[in-house]
């Protein structure tokens, strides 16, 4: 039983935290089958309930990404939370690694936007042609050969994804 002064914070369905969230419901159910997010309680229909705490975790998780956590990395800062240890150690150490990574890859992106300026120059000088033999586009072949032949790492590979090999080629 609630006393007079006490103040019932109204309780939200997935689509309202969402809403008030500003996420979609997936992003809510997501972050639910982490772990990250967890009802109140139930209605008899079965319908999640939230309550407003879990709107600001909900806020915390959207922060954390905007700083370029994982998710992976906001569950251990959660768990770290929960188990009633700071959290902060941890925060420092994975945003000064993720603050080093990011100025790699912003390197590599400044120089392939050099390489690409000096690309569009160079090519203003040189007419269109029609690809014989071997080659397959004349302007692309024009800055392999500039560089004689050798490739510059621009992306990070976890960014390229999985490259083809003879195992997992059709």
């Amino acid at each position: 039983m609630t006393g007079k002064d006490e103040v019932v914070q109204p309780l939200m369905t997935v689509r309202q935290l969402a809403q008030q969230g500003d996420v979609t419901v997936h992003v809510v159910r997501n972050y639910l089958r982490r772990g990250l997010l967890q009802a109140a309680t139930h209605t008899e229909g079965g319908y999640q309930l939230f309550s407003v705490s879990e709107l600001q975790r909900l806020r915390f998780i959207r922060t954390a990404q905007q700083l370029g956590f994982t998710l992976a990395e906001i569950e251990e800062i959660v768990r770290h939370s929960v188990l009633r240890r700071s959290p902060c150690p941890l925060v420092r150490d994975i945003i000064r690694r993720r603050l080093e990574d990011t100025r790699q890859q912003l390197d590599n992106l400044l120089a392939m936007h050099g390489r690409m300026e000096h690309a569009v120059h160079a090519w203003t000088s040189l007419p269109d042609s029609i690809p014989t033999g071997d080659d397959v586009c004349a302007l692309i072949e024009a800055v392999a050969a500039a560089e004689g032949g050798k490739f510059v790492k621009s992306t990070p590979r976890r960014l390229l994804g999985r490259r083809p090999t003879q195992e997992n080629l059709p």
